[in-house]
């Protein structure tokens, strides 16, 4: 079954493609069927600029076992600068 769980969030960043930085400013999270990734569900982040979204989206599919272990290590990480 669809789970079409899904969230939208206004960042302010970077990120590259082939060739180029693109600034990007929202990021799409999406919990449902992989596509990509050998598992039943994923965690698909789509980053984008609301001005360009076609050409600016950079995406990346991961098992939600990865996407766990990114949330720690970006608080981790967080918490050693202090912010």
């Amino acid at each position: 079954m669809c789970t079409m769980i899904s969230e939208k969030a206004n960042i302010k960043g970077a990120g590259k493609n082939s060739s180029n930085w693109i600034p990007i400013d929202s990021c799409d999270v999406y919990y449902d069927h992989s596509n990509y990734v050998d598992c039943e569900h994923s965690i698909t982040l789509s980053f984008n600029n609301k001005l360009n979204p076609i050409e600016s989206r950079i995406t990346v599919e991961i098992t939600p076992e990865s996407a766990k272990e990114i949330i720690e290590k970006i608080n981790a990480a967080l918490n050693q600068a202090n912010f």
